[in-house]
Formats: structure tokens, sequence, C-alpha cells
């Protein structure tokens, strides 16, 4: 297993294709310490309209097909109560979802992680591809004791500072991954083709996805990057959709006020979403090219074969992650 940092995989004599393929078989090495066959049970999974945690949770569902892993209990932030907290007790590895919110941003995610750490100092825990990002020094201290305390905790990280935070503070095993959305590439195919099928040369228009969010970069509003016209995740999902994901979400709190907790809300879950995100690539795949401050507007840019500007955001993970995996497959700018 890697524990020293790695190369980036762009290689300019290969495809498009052939990067992204190669950026998604790396996290195949996740297998090293969520085992083949193993009793997985998987924590914090996203249930909102951010696409970028959707792609996220489409390739870790991806992975656990194929390491042949069963995944008997699971909970997002709405049903993590205890019976299903509990219920854990019964699994071989627990494995908690990954993308961009380690740190003291979106505490509730953190403490979430926090509760698994407490509740089950022997199990195997595995922090599935994350960016670090502390604002406040105390809050990072704070949350590496209560993983420092754990036997058998392992952190994948998807850039190098991250992995100096959490191998300085967090715990010994902390090894480098891509996002598990990379693994899409090759089940995006009929989706790529589809758009192609359709696509209108004479009127293809640049498409343009920026943050509002907490992570937005200050700097965009200030030089008026942000002037033209843009969107973001909120924006793109239709009405219908959103609707369609809030009702799994009130089910899982349902279950969780009830303390029931329901293993088939997962596979329900997942299988609208698999539909969601194909609607959404259809309607915005055809455009090109793509500019955006969202680390998985880029992702989801590449996954669609299109040509992608990035600019950073607040606290520049955008550029801690290409400049790591694959500098070649952006064109990353600053404000």
């Amino acid at each position: 297993m890697l524990d020293t940092p790695l190369v980036n995989v762009t290689n300019p004599n290969i495809s498009h294709a052939q990067n992204m393929c190669a950026l998604g078989d790396l996290t195949d090495t996740i297998s090293a310490k969520i085992p083949p066959n193993a009793k997985v049970g998987y924590v914090d999974y996203p249930m909102h309209i951010n696409v970028g945690d959707l792609l996220i949770f489409l390739g870790a569902m991806e992975f656990f097909k194929w390491n042949n892993n069963s995944i008997p209990h699971s909970f997002c932030l709405y049903d993590a109560k205890p019976t299903a907290i509990d219920a854990l007790e019964d699994v071989d590895v627990i494995a908690c979802h990954g993308g961009g919110n380690f740190g003291d941003i979106y505490p509730k995610h953190q403490d979430l992680r926090h509760t698994m750490i407490k509740s089950f100092p022997k199990k195997p825990i595995v922090i599935m591809p994350q960016s670090f990002h502390f604002t406040c020094d105390e809050a990072m201290h704070q949350s590496a004791r209560i993983f420092a305390a754990h036997d058998n905790v392992t952190i994948y990280v998807r850039d190098e500072e991250s992995y100096t935070i959490a191998r300085n503070h967090f715990t010994d095993m902390v090894y480098y991954s891509p996002d598990m959305a990379h693994r899409l590439y090759n089940e995006f195919a009929p989706v790529r083709y589809q758009i192609m099928a359709k696509l209108n040369p004479a009127a293809i228009d640049a498409f343009y996805l920026m943050r509002t969010d907490v992570e937005a970069n200050p700097d965009l509003l200030a030089t008026g990057q942000t002037a033209h016209p843009s969107k973001d995740w909120k924006d793109i999902m239709r009405f219908g959709e959103k609707l369609r994901i809030e009702r799994h979400r009130t089910t899982s709190k349902i279950s969780g006020s009830t303390n029931r907790p329901d293993p088939n809300i997962l596979f329900a879950y997942h299988k609208t979403i698999r539909a969601v995100v194909k609607a959404i690539a259809l309607r915005i795949g055809g455009q090109n090219p793509w500019t955006t401050s969202r680390l998985h507007g880029a992702i989801f840019g590449l996954l669609l074969d299109r040509d992608i500007t990035l600019y950073d955001n607040s606290y520049g993970k955008n550029s801690r992650y290409f400049s790591k995996w694959a500098p070649g497959l952006v064109d990353m700018k600053k404000p």
C-alpha cells in the first residue's frame, strides 16, 4: 500500500479515456482496507442535491459492487440513530463516505465520523477519499485527538496537503486515492454516445457552473469572473428530480425518528440517483467548453469528455486535487 506521494497519472501520449480510466483504477487500492467480500457498513452517504456528492456516491457504490461487498447496514445524516449505529457491530468494516467535508466547515458530517470512532474503537473504519480543511487549529487538534485514540482507522486523501495534516495528526494509516467519481467513466459511455448522437455542432453553448455556497471563491466575485450567466448545482437539478430525492429524504427522516433502520433505503435511493444523474448529464453534456469553480463540475465534465476551465474554491481544494492527479486534464485558472 502506498504511503508516499504518487506522481500524477496524466500522460500526453495516451488518450483522455485512458487517463480517466487510470484514475478510476487507482481507487481499486482501497480494497486493501475494505477487503473483497467483506460486510460493509456505509455511513453518511449524501442525500441532498449536490450533484458532486452524488457522483462520489455512485462511484462508491460501483466500488462496493466491483469489490463484491455486501452492505447490510447503512445510513445518512437523517437516520443516523442509535439502533442503526448499534447495528454496525455486525459488519466487518465501517466505510465513511468521501468527498470534501472533512474538517470544521461541515460539522454535522465531522461529528458523525467522531461518533463512529468513539462507538467502535476496535472495529476497522475507513474514511473514503477526502479533502481536509480546518479553519480553526483547535478544531483540528480536537478532531485529531478523537481519531488518534482509535486502534484501526484508515484515511484516504485526495491531495498532499490533506495527507500532511492526516499523517501528522490523525493516524499513521493514511493513503492517497483519487476521487471515487472517476470510477464512472466507463459507465458514462452510453450517455456520451447519446449526447453525441443528438448534438448539433452549430448550436453548442458554453456552460458555466460556479459555487455560490460557503466554499465560493470571493476573488471570483471581486474580479467579475462570475458576471456571465452561471448556475450552481441547485439550479441544474429540476424540481421533479429534487422531489424524487426529497421523497427518499422523508423516508430516512421517518426511519430516524422512529429509530427503526431500513436497509432497503440505500438501494432504492441508489436507483433514483443513477437515473437523476443520467438525466442531468444528458441535459448539459452537449454544452462545451465548461467553466466551473466546483471540483466535481470539472470531474463531471471530464466524465462527459468536455473541455474544462477550472477556478479554485475558497481554500484551494481544486488546484490541490488536479495538481496531484491530473494537471493536464483541466485548464486551471486563477481569478
